[in-house]
């Protein structure tokens, strides 16, 4: 049980994301401004809980060899410098580190498949990805 006064209770109820009236059922008495509300009765609506947050699986099989990475990263240095180390618009960087932090390659702050470094990734105007999102709208002229 709780006992609070209506608007603050309203409040609570709509920054849950439901309305008084879903939850009028549980309120078990009245007076005046002051209202007591039943939390365990069945209409009291419940608040879902967190996804379980599962572990990244350190022992994948589909990610490339260290060898691998580090000739990605070299064969991406000297493509940035071969082309004049043009940089990402700001705009674009924000964009490229987005794709990034919602990519099922990310781990650790790291792609497990060219082993970049998210929060470094867009700066290069020559960046490109792996898995194509930014590859795909990598601007051709390489940004500023």
């Amino acid at each position: 049980m709780i006992t609070c006064l209506r608007n603050h209770f309203e409040q609570f109820c709509s920054s849950r994301g439901y309305t008084l009236d879903e939850v009028l059922p549980c309120v078990v008495s009245r007076n005046g401004e002051v209202w007591t509300i039943d939390v365990e009765h069945s209409a009291y609506p419940r608040i879902p809980r967190r996804p379980e947050i599962t572990a990244p699986d350190l022992a994948r099989t589909d990610a490339p060899s260290f060898l691998t990475k580090v000739k990605n990263f070299a064969s991406a240095a000297v493509s940035h410098v071969a082309a004049g180390m043009p940089m990402a618009s700001d705009e674009e960087i924000i964009r490229r580190h987005d794709i990034c932090l919602t990519c099922e390659h990310l781990q650790n702050d790291a792609c497990i498949l060219c082993f970049a470094d998210a929060r470094f990734r867009g700066w290069p105007g020559t960046s490109a990805s792996s898995v194509g999102p930014i590859r795909a709208a990598r601007p051709a002229s390489g940004g500023r």
